[in-house]
């Protein structure tokens, strides 16, 4: 056990996701773009997830309280995943436009 926690450790630090930043813009403002970011991508998938299947989805909600439906896999089933998981690509390409990298 002894030596499988340093492991353990490592794994899951390798795993947290890595903050967005920007030479000239304040703490402020990144949390204004990302916000923003985070709601048009939210925005653009549900729109698409609405229009791609006929099957009955899952409701889900996420930590803020936002509604959103989970697909099972298939043939019409989403490529890039879940929705988690094309809000966070689309979210990071949109702050990506707006000069922000991740550290």
């Amino acid at each position: 056990m002894r030596r499988f926690f340093p492991v353990l450790v490592l794994a899951l630090a390798a795993c947290a996701q890595q903050p967005w930043s920007k030479e000239d813009a304040s703490d402020e403002q990144r949390l204004t773009d990302q916000r923003a970011c985070e709601d048009q991508a939210y925005r653009e998938v549900f729109k698409r997830q609405e229009r791609m299947s006929t099957a009955a989805p899952a409701m889900i909600s996420d930590s803020q309280a936002r509604r959103f439906n989970l697909y099972g896999p298939g043939p019409f089933a989403d490529v890039y995943g879940t929705q988690l998981q094309e809000e966070s690509r689309l979210t990071s390409a949109c702050l990506r436009e707006k000069g922000y990298q991740q550290k």
